[in-house]
């Protein structure tokens, strides 16, 4: 601008002057209007819209964002002494992870009668989230203080969290309802159904299943399976919605365990230990993001660990763990995975 004025007006204005403060002011605005215009001309395409204007594209399908869904499962709850009074835990006490203070909430009053050891109570996560789905152990902290309880822990792991769905599997969603075009007899119409579903990830459909005029649909979590609630709220749709004489039943696929072994070379200035962690903690990641019937591929794991800052190189024991093909009834979690120096 300075520059084309110059050119006009036969004169080079001075930084302190009148004029100047004009078009520094001036380019100003015209690059917020260039900014904001770059912005919105994203947000107009199904490929690079975010956040609320995602979501209107969605609305234009017929589509909303999934919620995401809470984690739940039974803590054991331990009393301080063994000689005691009736203990009463009452419903919305909170209880976390010994690690990082996930906390969750119980659902019920509980008693630990009087000179019993323990008492189970059913508990549900404070938010929702896959993170809450603990490994069996995790929780140790009573954080609301119950007088003559001296301890905690869950036996098992937790289930049923899924984290609120990203923009990059909407997108994928309203990608596939232009590719996939449901007609109400197709396969795409009762997938459709299933990922529009809070607390479904991914879902397969097998016709034929069960005979003719039957369909199997199968669905789950992030990694773990869908609560009992899910499936049932589940199955009511597809009692409404499926087509005369045909039976539709909602399933669990079953878990494949996947194993690995990868052998890596570190960079200078990297420690083996952690880097391989950090690998560790990306594979397990990735495997657990696969959904219902998609292949685990070394190919994959490859670019991940290729993309990991540190690593030089890195090599598959494919004896201990290759390629594994998942059928429309089964998902892949991770088994063991090991990673060491090559």
């Amino acid at each position: 601008m300075k520059d084309r004025y110059r050119e006009l007006s036969g004169f080079t204005p001075e930084n302190e002057s009148d004029i100047m403060l004009r078009l520094r002011v001036l380019a100003g605005e015209l690059y917020e209007q260039a900014v904001y215009a770059d912005f919105i001309n994203r947000q107009l395409s199904v490929e690079t819209a975010q956040g609320e204007y995602l979501d209107g594209h969605a609305a234009m399908r017929g589509l909303s964002r999934k919620a995401g869904t809470k984690a739940s499962g039974e803590v054991v709850f331990t009393a301080a002494e063994q000689e005691h009074d009736t203990i009463t835990i009452p419903r919305g006490t909170v209880v976390c992870t010994a690690s990082d203070g996930r906390r969750f909430i119980t659902d019920e009053n509980v008693d630990i009668p009087y000179f019993a050891g323990s008492a189970a109570a059913a508990v549900t996560a404070a938010e929702v989230g896959s993170a809450y789905n603990i490994g069996a152990g995790t929780i140790g902290v009573v954080m609301t203080p119950v007088m003559g309880v001296g301890g905690v822990t869950n036996n098992e792991d937790f289930s049923g969290g899924s984290d609120t769905e990203s923009d990059d599997a909407l997108r994928q969603r309203v990608i596939n309802s232009y590719r996939d075009i449901s007609n109400g007899t197709n396969a795409a119409y009762y997938r459709s159904i299933a990922m529009e579903t809070d607390g479904v990830y991914s879902a397969a459909v097998v016709g034929g299943a069960r005979g003719a005029g039957t369909v199997d649909v199968y669905v789950c979590g992030q990694g773990t399976p869908p609560d009992q609630s899910v499936l049932t709220s589940l199955q009511a749709k597809y009692n409404e919605a499926r087509e005369l004489n045909v039976d539709v039943r909602v399933q669990l696929p079953t878990a494949v365990s996947v194993n690995l072994y990868i052998g890596l070379v570190p960079e200078d200035g990297y420690n083996i230990t952690e880097l391989a962690d950090t690998v560790k903690s990306k594979v397990r990641d990735y495997i657990t993001m696969l959904g219902v019937g998609q292949d685990f591929l070394l190919s994959d794991v490859g670019e991940i660990i290729y993309h990991t800052p540190g690593v030089a190189d890195y090599k598959f024991q494919e004896t201990y763990g290759g390629n594994r093909t998942i059928t429309d009834s089964e998902y892949a979690v991770p088994g063991d995975i090991f990673a060491g120096s090559i």
